[in-house]
């Protein structure tokens, strides 16, 4: 609104055009009477520029218009909301808002930012609020990610402008749901139940709601023989979208590992406990490897392996004989107990051939026939081996047995070779009478190829055996690849590649080097690096791996020292952090550099220059914005201590600074009083500041010799020199203030004392802050003092005279004329 005032001559028409407007086109009119000498003109926009004029008319018609007016009318808060809200997931933790700014008439002003307000959805708590400022820059005023939200959760958004006057109406209000992370919990109760001998049912329970943290779009059902699950890629796995399903295709009599998961579209959840099914017996398939020997002219013997799938427990053989060209009526069997591998067929006939196989059985039934084998028994015996080359796989510090089963008419002669050297007995391996070797407590040594070599008069027979140990794994190699500020890449790979028992997996245990908190974690033998994520920034670290496998943990390797990336807080400059008023000092914290770490907290004290003790404002500061330290008081000097806190360390700093006057002006600086450090010299031991003084000295000293020297000889005085003194004697005193106009004692001044810095010009603006810098002494010393000190406020400078006189000369006397009155300005004592 505006009020105008004017003189009336009959009646009057206001015309108004606001800034962009012409008096011709846009120009709007209002008649006032003509009694009437003040007009408000209504319903202006805020903050907007109108030209006025007013025209007077009588009933001859229009006089020329007035001068023109501008006025400007003062702003009001926005009348309007931004526009076009719009809030989506920036990530499980974040929401990305957009928005365009209100309509350009509801400005009523320049807008400064937006308020953005969030809370939860299902909230009635008031908006929490972030400060978007208004910033020129295309795209960048209008938008803003809030973040450490809860995961999957649906947020209520609204946004406002605000101007100088105050804040407009908000948005409607508009819902988002950040984006979906993981299950952070596993399936419930899952089991499984074995239904034939290659069928498992698995079923569970989906894990509970509230760490679902999104919607599961189904589940995973990995599964494995459990001598084999520590291999990724022995293990198969099955996606369905129910909580139960069926496993076809196993293995007969096999134990299986299971573990179920959950999945959303944010990933995969956490891993169910691994269970254990076994699927049930099944016939057993033929034994493997049969042989038959002669051993006399009425028997054979018959030989054979175990079945290379029993798909069950082996509970007895059977072995199967007939004279060849016979029906299968007169078939004769014998069944044997599982632990027997050999029959001797006896009551043979001499020249017949005779044909054999072998069958296994288990609870489920008969398995398959062997290979048949023909052999006829004679008078000739000639040595032979029933034993099999065979791969013996023993474990580390048991007892092995490796067979050597001969026959032979006459007996043979059995001989060993141990890794192609001649057998010799000692305390852990002997020959047992069968011919067999016996080992006790085998160990890593004792892995290799073991023959068996037996001979007679008739013929002879070799077997091989090759011995496997399985022994807990060699200590692993662990190299590192990289590093960051909250993590450590190493690289893994076993030291010495051992197929015999394969590593299922390594440990790796961390912990901070000056810390007893061991950490230790699972790494499938699959993988080859592996990253040590959520570590403290900047900080040491011990690492060392170990192996395991079916046998047990391995050794340690050796220790890896190494750190991530970060240092401690940077002190800022003074004058991008500290700002101050009359009663506060505002700390500007983000001017701290972080040295790569995220800033941890602040710790804020202050006092008065002349206290000895500190008061603590706080010792939780939040590293974001600014803090105010309040309820100073004005035109005092105080000191702060500033403790900046991250997880490489803690950075102090000190800083000096005053407080403004009531009016907003500066103190005067302080006199300089230099400080000496906990390692600093004093004085007297400091040689940049004794060996001027003592060279001082010494020059003081002769010029005084030579004086008195000179003042010794009985020279003539020249007349001339007599009357000069007799003139200066009649002069008065050398007086600087004589220098000055009249009445200048009574000014108050100001004389610059050796050595001392200037102090401002009155008028000019002192520095009201400076970091207090610790350390050595050399630096201050050279230059005087510390170089945040300011000399003392300004004295009488006829006080300052009567410290510094000025310099008088004392002539020697006359012969006959009087002895001069002793003066206090004498430069020379008597």
């Amino acid at each position: 609104n505006i009020l105008l005032y004017f003189k009336i001559i009959c009646k009057n028409d206001i015309n108004f055009i606001d800034n962009y407007g012409s008096w011709e086109s846009a120009g709007e009119k209002m008649m006032v009477p003509g009694d009437q000498h003040i007009a408000a003109v209504l319903d202006l926009r805020p903050a907007t520029t109108y030209h006025l004029r007013i025209i007077a008319r009588n009933d001859i018609g229009d006089s020329d218009p007035s001068d023109t007016v501008t006025i400007i009318t003062a702003e009001e808060a926005p009348s309007g909301p931004p526009r076009d809200l719009k809030v989506e997931a920036a990530d499980k933790t974040s929401l990305k808002v957009t928005w365009k700014p209100p309509l350009k008439e509801h400005w009523n002003g320049d807008i400064q930012g937006y308020q953005v307000g969030y809370r939860l959805a299902s909230s009635n708590k008031s908006y929490v609020y972030e400060t978007v400022e208004f910033s020129k820059e295309m795209r960048k005023e209008h938008h803003l990610t809030i973040s450490n939200l809860d995961i999957y959760t649906e947020y209520a958004v609204v946004v406002s402008a605000f101007n100088k006057v105050g804040q407009g109406p908000r948005s409607d209000e508009v819902k988002a749901y950040t984006a979906e992370g993981t299950p952070q919990k596993p399936p419930q109760d899952v089991t499984c139940t074995t239904l034939t001998s290659q069928t498992i049912r698995v079923s569970w329970n989906s894990p509970p709601l509230s760490s679902v943290q999104g919607v599961i779009k189904g589940y995973k059902v990995m599964y494995g023989p459990s001598d084999q699950w520590f291999d990724e890629e022995a293990k198969d796995t099955k996606i369905t979208g129910s909580t139960e399903t069926h496993l076809h295709g196993l293995q007969k009599y096999t134990n299986y590992s299971l573990q179920v998961l959950a999945f959303t579209s944010g990933g995969e959840g956490v891993r169910s406990s691994v269970i254990h099914c076994q699927t049930d017996q099944d016939i057993p398939e033929a034994p493997t490897s049969l042989k038959a020997l002669v051993m006399s002219a009425e028997s054979i013997l018959v030989s054979w392996l175990p079945p290379e799938k029993p798909n069950g427990v082996i509970t007895q053989y059977t072995v199967y004989y007939k004279e060849q060209g016979k029906t299968d009526s007169e078939v004769q069997s014998y069944k044997l107990p599982p632990s027997q591998l050999s029959f001797e067929a006896n009551d043979l006939k001499k020249k017949d051939d005779y044909v054999f196989w072998v069958t296994a059985s288990t609870s489920f039934g008969e398995g398959e026939r062997s290979q048949e084998v023909y052999l006829k028994p004679s008078n000739k015996v000639p040595a032979k081996i029933a034993s099999f080359d065979d791969e013996y796989l023993a474990t580390y510090k048991e007892d092995v047995k490796l067979q050597c089963q001969a026959v032979g008419i006459p007996a043979p002669d059995i001989r060993w070779t141990v890794k192609g050297a001649p057998f010799t007995p000692n305390e852990r391996m002997r020959r047992l009478p069968e011919g067999s070797l016996l080992i006790r407590e085998v160990s890593r040594d004792d892995a290799g190829e073991y023959t068996c070599h037996v001979e007679n008069s008739y013929g002879q027979d070799t077997v091989t055996h090759m011995l496997l140990i399985q022994a807990p794994p060699h200590p692993p190699e662990i190299q590192l690849l990289s590093t960051t500020t909250n993590s450590i890449e190493v690289k893994l790979k076993p030291s010495v590649v051992d197929d015999t028992t394969p590593i299922h997996g390594y440990t790796v245990s961390y912990k901070p080097e000056f810390s007893d908190d061991l950490e230790t974690i699972q790494v499938p033998a699959s993988a080859r690096t592996y990253i040590l994520e959520n570590l403290w920034c900047g900080s040491r670290y011990q690492i060392f791996a170990k192996a395991y496998n079916k046998i047990g943990t391995g050794d340690s390797s050796e220790i890896l020292n190494t750190r991530t990336k970060g240092k401690k807080p940077i002190v800022p400059d003074v004058k991008n952090f500290v700002e101050v008023s009359s009663s506060s000092i505002t700390l500007h914290l983000t001017a701290w550099g972080d040295g790569g770490c995220p800033m941890n907290y602040f710790v804020v004290e202050y006092k008065l220059r002349h206290e000895t003790e500190w008061k603590m404002a706080s010792n939780q500061v939040r590293p974001t914005g600014n803090y105010v330290i309040m309820e100073l008081t004005p035109a005092s000097r105080y000191n702060l201590r500033i403790s900046a806190h991250n997880n490489a360390g803690s950075s102090v700093a000190e800083y000096e600074c005053a407080t403004l006057t009531l009016t907003g002006g500066t103190i005067a600086p302080a006199r300089e009083v230099p400080t000496f450090g906990a390692g600093d010299l004093p004085l007297y031991l400091n040689l940049n500041l004794i060996v001027p003084v003592v060279s001082a000295a010494v020059v003081i000293v002769l010029a005084v010799v030579i004086i008195c020297y000179l003042r010794g000889r009985n020279a003539p005085i020249k007349e001339e020199v007599y009357q000069q003194y007799q003139y200066n004697a009649s002069m008065p005193p050398p007086s600087t203030m004589d220098k000055r106009h009249p009445g200048f004692r009574e000014e108050l001044g100001y004389i610059p004392p050796p050595n001392r810095k200037l102090p401002p010009v009155p008028g000019t603006q002192y520095n009201t802050c400076d970091r207090i810098k610790r350390g050595g002494m050399n630096g201050s010393l050279t230059g005087g003092f510390a170089p945040h000190a300011t000399w003392a406020p300004r004295r009488n400078m006829y006080e300052e005279m009567s410290l510094h006189p000025p310099p008088t000369r004392r002539m020697p006397p006359l012969p006959g004329a009087p002895p001069p009155l002793p003066s206090s300005r004498d430069t020379l004592g008597s």
